[in-house]
């Protein structure tokens, strides 16, 4: 009994949203973007960078600048025909956070006693406490805590889109790693189809030898043959339902068969990448570094930013100051220290009189040992981040020498499948000549063709293996 290697020529009809195609492969960049736009952790990550950008404009309006307007508390008391409508507190508040917190304010109170809506007079009408003030912060965190939240958001939108880049890399990777799983199983197909026609000779010898169908020999040989025909058909229906798998996940519904020629479904129009060399990144852009560097220096500010000792000034003028029953330049001084909170301020009237003196104070001795705890707890989190960015260099320099040993690792497999292949495909040809000839067995040019055929996908699929690599080379860095 005489079989051949090859397998039937291969028939896909592509159903769903793609036109139908046969006798023809989709190349493998259309299957890439394909995949890609099915891909919903892509889909998830641009809106989450989307959300990022959102959140920083918001925190861009919150920290610049802000004017309030208030009605205050209005109270209408009516009697008969008459209302008398008394408001207090009523303003409006204009401040510059990047300007040590400089605010402005106005406010004032109003009454309006019992009003005659049929003849629209009343009896009085007065202002008190018409108060202009400006304040502004001479020793406080306020700065450095508006720099801080704004870097923070800043921060969070570059991870957003760092995320998105290295979840692009990550799916071309998935996306070649079930590549590479396809061509593996071919490659193992192929070689349990040789073994099939090197039993099956066998098998063929003993047969011709005249062993008794019902002798060990006869049926152990038979058997040997039935078995492989099993791991093949096996082998055969996975790779048929992996194939399936893959291409649902490309947007693409095909049909594939037991005499599909998976051989021919393996690319040829894979990209020849130029492998990328761990030396020519900057180190400071190694993720981990990156990151123990960035906590350093945002919670070094944070910690900047937690003052004990704290100082404003504010300075206005009040229309009928209610405190000394006239008009008054006021200003004051508020001030913390640990847990001691202190208010001083001083009314002088315009046109003479006495001043009227306001002091406030109040004390938290608890607050001074927190401070302290805190301070000492401060200093032992600041060794463990610089311990953190010491450490990333240390894992730097590991990853480093397994990055330059795997980039080793390819370039000799290049060679050396390359060298294999072309040896086995010169030794195939001509063994196919011997063969033809009648002057070799034909398992003997099978075998040859077999491993010419497997060190071709060797060589796809270390086309591959460096489409990976540089990929996970530039995953561990940071982009700029």
């Amino acid at each position: 009994m005489k079989k051949t290697l090859s397998f039937l020529a291969i028939t896909i009809i592509s159903l769903g949203t793609h036109n139908l195609f046969s006798f023809e492969k989709i190349s493998t960049q259309e299957l890439f973007y394909s995949y890609l736009k099915n891909d919903s952790n892509l889909k998830d990550l641009t809106i989450e960078a989307e959300k990022a950008q959102l959140a920083l404009q918001s925190s861009k309006i919150e920290e610049g600048f802000d004017i309030t307007l208030s009605t205050g508390s209005v109270t209408i008391q009516t009697l008969g025909d008459k209302s008398t409508l008394t408001v207090k507190s009523a303003g409006v508040s204009a401040s510059l956070p990047q300007a040590s917190n400089l605010t402005l304010s106005a406010s004032s109170g109003a009454s309006i006693t019992n009003w005659d809506f049929a003849n629209s007079n009343s009896d009085s009408n007065s202002l008190s406490d018409t108060k202009l003030n400006l304040s502004v912060d001479l020793v406080s965190s306020s700065s450095l805590s508006r720099k801080i939240t704004l870097l923070t958001a800043q921060r969070n939108l570059t991870q957003a889109k760092r995320n998105l880049q290295k979840q692009a890399l990550q799916s071309e990777t998935d996306f070649y790693t079930q590549l590479k799983a396809l061509l593996t199983s071919t490659s193992e197909i192929i070689t349990a189809q040789t073994q099939l026609y090197t039993d099956t000779i066998d098998f063929e010898s003993i047969k011709a030898k005249g062993y008794s169908t019902a002798s060990s020999t006869y049926k152990l040989a038979q058997m040997k043959v039935m078995s492989d025909q099993h791991d093949i058909d096996s082998k055969i229906r996975s790779l048929i339902h992996d194939y399936l798998l893959f291409y649902k996940k490309c947007g693409y519904e095909i049909t594939l068969d037991q005499d599909t020629d998976f051989y021919d479904l393996i690319p040829s129009d894979l990209p020849q990448v130029q492998a990328l060399n761990i030396e020519d990144f900057e180190a400071d852009k190694y993720t981990e570094i990156e990151e123990a560097l960035w906590t350093y220096e945002i919670n070094s500010l944070s910690r900047s930013a937690n003052k004990s000792f704290t100082l404003s000034a504010n300075g206005g003028y009040t229309f009928n100051n209610s405190t000394t029953s006239s008009n008054t330049i006021d200003t004051g001084l508020t001030s913390t220290i640990g847990g001691l909170n202190l208010t001083a301020g001083v009314s002088i009237p315009v046109q003479g009189g006495n001043p009227a003196y306001t002091f406030s104070a109040s004390l938290s001795p608890s607050t001074f040992f927190q401070n302290s705890i805190t301070k000492k707890t401060n200093d032992l989190t600041e060794e463990q981040e610089l311990l953190a960015i010491e450490n990333a260099r240390t894992n730097f320099e590991t990853v480093k020498v397994d990055k330059e040993q795997e980039l080793q690792d390819l370039q000799w497999n290049k060679q050396s499948y390359n060298e294999s292949y072309t040896m086995y495909q010169d030794l195939a040809n001509q063994l196919e000549t011997h063969y033809k000839a009648g002057l070799i067995k034909e398992s003997e040019y099978l075998s040859a063709l077999s491993n010419a055929k497997n060190y071709k996908v060797k060589l796809i699929s270390n086309l591959i293996d460096f489409i990976i690599y540089n990929n996970e080379l530039q995953s561990l860095f940071v982009a700029d």
